[in-house]
Formats: structure tokens, C-alpha cells, sequence
């Protein structure tokens, strides 16, 4: 049983980590054309 669960969540894990390559779930970058806010030049 407990191996059962075990290799479920290892497969659970997998699935998610392809899916999250395929489909990122971090939302749209860089369409604009704007750097990222860490990437802000802030020297003046």
C-alpha cells in the first residue's frame, strides 16, 4: 500500500513537472518588450 502511494506522487510529480515545461505557469513575459522588474536599471 505504502509503495502504492509513494510511486503515485512520484508519477503525480512527473506529470505536473511536464506539464509546468510545457505550459509555463508564470504568466506572460517579455511580450512587451519590458525587462523584468529585478532588471530595472535603477543608475542615474
Amino acid at each position: 500500500m505504502q509503495r502504492t502511494v509513494i510511486a503515485a506522487v512520484l508519477v503525480l510529480l512527473i506529470v505536473v513537472a511536464a506539464l509546468w515545461t510545457i505550459f509555463p505557469l508564470d504568466g506572460p513575459t517579455q511580450e512587451d518588450g519590458q525587462p523584468p522588474p529585478h532588471a530595472i536599471d535603477q543608475s542615474e
